[in-house]
């Protein structure tokens, strides 16, 4: 697919993989101009030897979640980004600058590169929260998901209680 749609949310890897570790893909495979880019997709493919739970998440893209092609607007960006960013990172990033669509990441630099350019954007937990209150997880459901994570994937997390996050 090559058309990026104008405002689109552009997934990262690691949020993928973390909903693929929980088998879970389906929580976010409804946000609103969802898109992934070649460069995670490729991620996710030379993921999948060492954690086979990525084939969820390859699957969502066969099925689900559209790959698009950055730009030529988007490939500038995203030169410019690999300087100090991952492909994938720098890639999902580029395309959302580009259409000034959200990107999804937990990285630290993607996250701290999308506000420095003024970037809309979310991660993980933004989305387990965004579950929780569209009613689609309980609280506890969500929370067993960040803990698994942690305790499983190593995921850096500024809190091992989702409670922290959401709004009572």
């Amino acid at each position: 697919m090559t058309g990026v749609p104008a405002n689109a949310t552009v997934l990262n890897t690691t949020v993928l993989s973390n909903f693929a570790q929980v088998d879970h893909i389906e929580l976010i495979a409804d946000l609103p101009r969802l898109v992934t880019v070649p460069a995670v997709q490729m991620e996710l493919t030379e993921g999948v030897e060492t954690h086979r739970y990525l084939e969820h998440a390859l699957t969502a893209l066969e099925e689900d979640i559209p790959v698009v092609d950055p730009s030529a607007e988007a490939h500038q960006i995203e030169q410019s980004l690999l300087e100090t960013l991952d492909p994938g990172e720098a890639q999902a990033l580029a395309v959302a600058d580009d259409v000034a669509g959200t990107v999804i990441t937990d990285d630290g630099d993607a996250r701290a590169t999308a506000n420095h350019r003024g970037i809309e954007l979310t991660g993980s937990i933004g989305l387990l929260v965004r579950s929780v209150e569209d009613d689609r997880i309980t609280a506890t459901t969500a929370d067993t998901y960040l803990k698994r994570w942690i305790d499983e994937a190593g995921f850096h997390s500024p809190a091992r209680d989702l409670d922290v996050f959401l709004d009572e």
